[in-house]
């Protein structure tokens, strides 16, 4: 066994176990020095010891470490939200911030909901808070756990032309219910709001002439159809709304923040994403962007939620974009200097309603 001090082991910080030759037998590898499978460390011995002006030995670190990180649900729940947070596309350094602020929050609503729950609640209000819309954070989650992002079942007739009907969508054979009717089958087949466009291909079966849905079904050929997915899905609201009623600093002012956030989006302005996707540096206006307008938020003197997001973009656009590659996109799309502020195109900002 690794001896840090005199009569003093080294303990696994994931569980508190001894480690034999720095392995733990219950974990598999032991961690140390504040080091961490799972997420944010607590501070290692040697800092440790310098902030109470002590030496600080193995077996009293480990129990800081383990009331620090290790507390009745933690790990899982830490691993959880990193999970769903990777299933988002942004930055590493935006990702390692919502993780942090998401742990924050579902700590101090796990009690009450259950790692699963408290993780999807406060990485979805996390998002929400940055301005991502429900539709998309419930794709994303549901990567992760299909049932969130499912919607309203699709139910289509066909005529069988064998026993074996199977239904694949985008390629994948997924499960249906199949009830007779007559000469025909009614097939109920599960959706999720990630089978937007999804193309459905029918085996041993077609489509008869008017057994199915055509706000949501596009035929292709006799046996195949493109479906529109219904993308009002509560299933993640829900689960938020449940979290908010537990208290735990969810909603209030980040509700209307969010509310905010989606209202006066970047995407609502078509031209000017094109020009900072182009420029390589939309996700990190679009940070800057919703951490400015969150700051103005909180004191806005007076003025309008729209006149505090043109500010905060304005602002986040000059201190993100650098002047020369500004210059550079305008003149080569011929744009006027005056009727731009960096890469937002101004007359574009209409297209947020107050």
């Amino acid at each position: 066994m690794g001896v840090a001090h005199e009569g003093e082991l080294d303990l696994c910080e994931e569980c508190g176990s001894p480690l034999e030759d720095g392995i733990c037998r219950s974990c598999g590898i032991g961690f140390s020095d504040g080091a961490s499978p799972v997420g944010a460390a607590p501070l290692g011995r040697g800092e440790l010891s310098r902030v109470l002006g002590r030496q600080v030995g193995a077996r009293a670190h480990g129990s800081y470490a383990l009331s620090m990180q290790q507390g009745e649900g933690m790990a899982p729940l830490r691993r959880h939200i990193e999970r769903l947070v990777e299933q988002f596309s942004a930055s590493p350094e935006l990702k390692a911030v919502v993780k942090q602020n998401a742990e924050r929050l579902a700590v101090k609503i796990v009690d009450d909901l259950g790692p699963t729950k408290a993780a999807i609640a406060s990485v979805a209000e996390e998002f929400l808070r940055l301005g991502r819309n429900l539709t998309e954070i419930s794709v994303c989650i549901s990567r992760v756990h299909p049932g969130v992002g499912q919607v309203r079942d699709l139910v289509v007739e066909v005529y069988p032309t064998s026993k074996d009907v199977t239904v694949l969508v985008n390629g994948r054979k997924r499960p249906v219910k199949c009830q007779a009717c007559g000469l025909y089958r009614r097939l109920r087949i599960p959706l999720f709001v990630s089978d937007g466009n999804a193309i459905v291909a029918l085996t041993n079966a077609r489509l008869t002439r008017r057994g199915y849905d055509e706000k949501r079904v596009r035929p292709l050929s006799p046996s195949a159809f493109m479906v529109q997915a219904d993308d009002r899905n509560f299933e993640v609201f829900k689960v938020i709304e449940r979290a908010r009623l537990c208290g735990g600093g969810l909603g209030g002012s980040r509700v209307e923040l969010a509310g905010g956030l989606r209202r006066y989006s970047i995407s609502k302005l078509p031209l000017t994403e094109r020009l900072l996707r182009e420029s390589g540096l939309l996700q990190k206006v679009g940070a800057e962007y919703a951490r400015r307008y969150s700051l103005k938020a909180a004191n806005g003197h007076g003025r309008s939620p729209k006149k505090l997001a043109e500010d905060a973009l304005g602002e986040a656009c000059e201190r993100v974009v650098p002047a020369a590659l500004s210059d550079l996109i305008v003149r080569k799309y011929r744009l006027k200097p005056s009727a731009m502020r960096s890469l937002i195109v101004k007359t574009e900002l209409a297209n947020w309603k107050a």
